[in-house]
């Protein structure tokens, strides 16, 4: 999705070069500005000692169930039904309970762990953003891509070649369809 939004974008901004003045690029590497910047340093430190405190209950809670294993293995032979299926089910809590914790803290849309990292690095990022347009308009910058390992994604768009609303405009209005070439005239 990232690659077609980034190939539609460039095809804009070639369509603009050639119908206006010429567009100014420039990239940022945020992955650099952010190990650059101590508070974003701080805030990574934050989020690691918390998220350390959370593997390590995890942990614990592993470690509590297979010694709960290990003991009901060891006993299963010499245990009566009731207190078998007792076991059998207090052991089973204990793997959901670690179940939803581990779900609770690491998972990758709704854990604690994402929302605590967005909800930190919000203000940072927001200030990163801000600085970066301002520097692009102090230049004279129309875009500026980041520039990733992964992707590339435009982070400032000068708003006069913003063309969404025009390309909505034509597709409501039917007028994207293919204009007839007209036929040269025989004489």
């Amino acid at each position: 999705m990232k690659k077609i939004i980034f190939i539609a974008a460039m095809v804009i901004l070639v369509a603009s070069v050639g119908t206006a003045q010429a567009a100014k690029i420039a990239y940022v590497n945020s992955e650099t500005i952010l190990r650059e910047l101590p508070e974003a340093q701080q805030v990574k430190k934050e989020l690691e000692i918390t998220i350390k405190v959370w593997q390590d209950e995890l942990e614990r809670m592993s470690k509590e169930l297979q010694d709960g294993l290990d003991d009901y293995q060891k006993k299963q032979a010499l245990l009566d039904p009731k207190a078998k299926a007792d076991k059998e089910k207090s052991l089973q809590d204990l793997q959901q309970k670690a179940r939803e914790y581990q779900y609770q803290k690491f998972d990758q849309r709704e854990g604690e762990a994402v929302k605590l990292r967005e909800k930190k690095f919000a203000p940072i990022q927001e200030r990163v953003m801000k600085t970066i347009e301002k520097v692009a308009k102090e230049d004279g910058f129309n875009y500026v891509f980041d520039k990733l390992e992964a992707a590339t994604n435009l982070l400032y768009a000068d708003s006069k070649f913003d063309l969404t609303y025009k390309v909505i405009d034509q597709l409501k209005r039917g007028s994207a369809a293919p204009v007839p070439m007209k036929s040269k005239e025989v004489k």
